[in-house]
């Protein structure tokens, strides 16, 4: 099947609906990341991953797919990558994004339907739309560091708040699979534009707060710029720009002789309860090209009031060291 490619549109873009295709010319993704429980153990959290991302780099534009899971109780971490430039059963259309046999997310009215197969684990979920989606930054154009120049932009939306049910696979060396009724919550972004992906000064911190009462908050920042961004959304589906909040790391990490933050102090002012802490769930993960962790977000009594998963990419702490973006390409 061919993939649907429509021009890149910045201020005057289309509608989420209009918009889900492959922009021409430039970088774009299409990327879940959420966590369930198996519904007879609610406390047995996992996370898991999906994306497929099409990048504009190095004078060519493959199709990357990554899946990861993690067993947040235990912390085993699941993950896999593939690359290609083009096959028939790799393909964007209207509302299909589809890769191999290996994953499939499709777009309906009301939900989309996510399936992946891995060798170690495999997903059948339904994520409701719930709220609906979102545009972040100036009516979904995100500055993505340096106001200065014209191309470190992408036009972003979400669905930040997505109920998710289905069936969890875990595949074990003992033997017969064990397959899960899980319940969740899952968050949808779509972005592209002409960023360049591989300049490491301007590599982002991202942090997708998902708290307990069904209310969200987006931040994205760029430490080396200095530069950041964010969307705060309430329940009944109000949203508003956030660019006043800060975000102090507590402790840092290593992974691939890169420095990673761990561990944050968030000051918010207007919204909710202002100050809160994330605190890692997990060790976190390098999965290849961007380190990624499940953090509890915490509020000034101590109570758990939500989840965050954060996204760090390598040039956000490290902006000297040479960045292997060859990882993207990898077979994991």
């Amino acid at each position: 099947m061919r993939s649907v490619i429509i021009p890149y549109r910045q201020a005057d873009h289309g509608d989420f609906d209009a918009e889900w295709p492959i922009q021409r010319g430039v970088s774009g993704w299409w990327y879940i990341t959420g966590y369930f429980s198996e519904t007879t153990a609610p406390q047995h959290l996992y996370s898991y991953q999906f994306t497929v991302i099409k990048p504009h780099i190095f004078g060519f534009s493959p199709y990357i797919l990554q899946l990861a899971l993690t067993d947040v109780h235990t912390g085993k971490h699941e993950f896999t990558q593939r690359m290609m430039l083009w096959r028939n059963d790799i393909y964007v259309t209207e509302d299909t994004v589809n890769y191999l046999a290996l994953a499939r997310l499709q777009r309906g009215a009301d939900q989309m339907v996510l399936t992946a197969r891995t060798d170690s684990f495999g997903f059948d979920l339904a994520l409701e739309k719930g709220k609906g989606a979102f545009w972040h930054g100036d009516n979904g154009v995100l500055v993505m560091g340096g106001t200065k120049d014209p191309l470190r932009r992408t036009v972003y939306y979400s669905y930040t708040n997505m109920p998710t049910t289905g069936m969890l696979t875990i595949h074990s060396s003992e033997g017969k699979p064990k397959n899960m009724q899980v319940t969740g919550k899952s968050w949808f972004d779509r972005q592209w534009g002409p960023y360049a992906l591989i300049k490491a000064n301007t590599h982002w911190e991202w942090f997708s707060l998902r708290f307990y009462d069904d209310e969200e908050v987006m931040l994205f920042s760029f430490p080396q710029c200095p530069y950041q961004d964010g969307t705060y959304i309430s329940k009944n589906g109000e949203h508003r720009r956030l660019r006043d909040y800060t975000c102090t790391p507590k402790a840092y990490t290593e992974a691939a002789k890169m420095i990673f933050s761990k561990g944050w102090d968030l000051v918010i002012p207007g919204v909710k309860e202002e100050r809160y802490e994330i605190r890692p769930l997990t060790d976190g993960q390098l999965n290849l090209a961007y380190f990624e962790l499940l953090g509890g977000i915490y509020n000034p009594a101590g109570e758990q009031v939500g989840l965050c998963v954060v996204e760090l990419l390598p040039g956000a702490r490290n902006p000297q060291r040479k960045i292997n973006f060859l990882n993207l390409f990898r077979k994991v």
